[in-house]
């Protein structure tokens, strides 16, 4: 057993990252694609405020130079477009898989040094058969561990949320924050300061390598929670987990209302696209964002009501201009349903008990927003049945290429070439052996018939 004087040891040696540049850069790598949000709490009120602009990961050194030591500072663990608010629907690049342990809210863990507690972490992980995390940083009153993986885009949220609900998990009995979840999350940065106990922020071991999403993923999602596995209220996402642990995962193709909604999602930002470009709507403000909304409230993970209601309000500004009165009136119905999931409330459908939020046919959207065949075209699952057999003829006519088939020209000129080939033999047998149709036709492997129509 270490004791107090060894953990203050420890705690005094530096770690790397042991400087804010050196942890933003652990993070996001200088040629990572996207930005990089920083925040602060500003004193006496500790009111939050973001920087205006994100920064490219190359400008994060000169941003956090001359810092250290500074009051209550955060980086998002993941990176975004350059937009001005950060929000978990302008994520560009998922880096990181993390959980925030805030032990000291536990009576039995109070009184804990963080050294002591991640050493819980490190048998935790042992007894689930996971790797151990890149980083483990102390946030000056509790900690934070985290799994640095190669960069995965916005396709993968539904897998990258699955891994963030299974670690909390993992971690809920260490007092695993479940809001923390959310990839949007900004968390302190190494040698700054947290002003609730004056605490310094710094790293318990040093920083260890990036790994493949793909593998940290599988072993993730093949965890053993032990006694957790089978606790009672587990809800949809777990459920998905636990028969990961019985079989490799792979990742949903549009088999999960989830998974349905984030290609919806990237068909309506598509389509806003291709109708406004980067300005706001001028029309269909309503219906789009009302689809909108309950598209992000099927792939917002965790589905809690003040972090989608940020979400949603932030999206309504952006898109349509509308003030926090106006998306609070127009989508309210929207908020309700996710408050309904967060209180465990259910509605009945044709007998059956289901989850609160929207539905729609991918047809009713179509429709309700009058997307046009030229913009289906673009999209990937918000079609009409047109557009589907357009491409169900498309995807026919590859696989026959593939096989070896011709284009209908190519055909058409070899067979034209074939026949001018057939008559100019058949017209040559004739004339020089004077041989009679049939006698042709079984030399060349022809009927008669079609011996007397090259003759012609």
């Amino acid at each position: 057993m270490s004791s107090a004087k060894d953990h203050a040891t420890q705690r005094h040696k530096p770690r790397y990252p042991f400087t804010p540049s050196q942890h933003a850069e652990a993070l996001h790598p200088v040629k990572a694609k996207g930005q990089v949000f920083i925040a602060r709490k500003l004193p006496p009120a500790g009111k939050w405020t973001t920087d205006p602009d994100p920064y490219h990961p190359w400008e994060l050194d000169m941003v956090l130079y001359g810092i250290a030591g500074d009051r209550d500072i955060y980086a998002t663990m993941n990176r975004f477009e350059g937009r001005r608010k950060v929000l978990q629907q302008h994520v560009c690049e998922l880096s990181a898989i993390f959980a925030d342990l805030d032990f000291y809210d536990l009576p039995e863990l109070a009184g804990r040094t963080p050294e002591a507690v991640f050493e819980l972490v490190l048998e935790r992980l042992r007894s689930a058969g996971m790797p151990e995390p890149s980083l483990a940083i102390c946030s000056g009153q509790g900690l934070y561990v985290g799994w640095l993986h190669s960069p995965v885009g916005w396709k993968e949220l539904p897998k990258w949320q699955d891994c963030q609900y299974r670690i909390w998990r993992i971690f809920k009995s260490l007092g695993a924050d479940p809001r923390a979840r959310d990839a949007a999350r900004l968390l302190r940065l190494v040698g700054t300061t947290n002003s609730k106990n004056s605490g310094p922020v710094y790293a318990l071991r040093d920083a260890g390598p990036r790994q493949s999403f793909e593998d940290l993923a599988a072993s993730i999602l093949r965890a053993d929670l032990g006694e957790d596995e089978e606790q009672p209220g587990a809800d949809l996402y777990d459920l998905r987990a636990q028969r990961a642990t019985r079989r490799e995962y792979k990742a949903p193709r549009l088999r999960t209302e989830r998974s349905l909604w984030l290609a919806r999602w990237v068909d309506l930002q598509t389509l806003r696209r291709l109708r406004y470009g980067d300005e706001q709507m001028k029309d269909f403000r309503d219906r789009l964002l009302f689809v909108a909304g309950v598209a992000l409230s099927w792939i917002t993970d965790p589905p809690e009501p003040k972090f989608f209601e940020r979400e949603l309000l932030g999206l309504a500004e952006e898109w349509g201009g509308w003030d926090e009165g106006r998306s609070r009136s127009k989508l309210q119905a929207v908020l309700e349903r996710v408050r309904m999931v967060a209180g465990g409330q259910t509605v009945m459908w044709q007998g059956i008990e289901i989850d609160p939020r929207y539905r729609f046919r991918s047809n009713t959207i179509v429709e309700w927003l009058e997307i046009t065949a030229a913009e289906q075209h673009q999209m990937f699952n918000l079609i009409g049945a047109n557009e589907k057999r357009r491409r169900n003829t498309e995807s026919k006519r590859e696989k026959r290429r593939a096989a070896g088939s011709q284009p209908r020209p190519q055909y058409d000129e070899a067979r034209k070439l074939s026949r001018q080939n057939d008559c100019a033999t058949a017209h040559h047998l004739r004339k020089k052996f004077n041989l009679s149709t049939t006698e042709i036709g079984q030399i060349m492997g022809k009927s008669a018939r079609t011996v007397r129509r090259l003759l012609e």
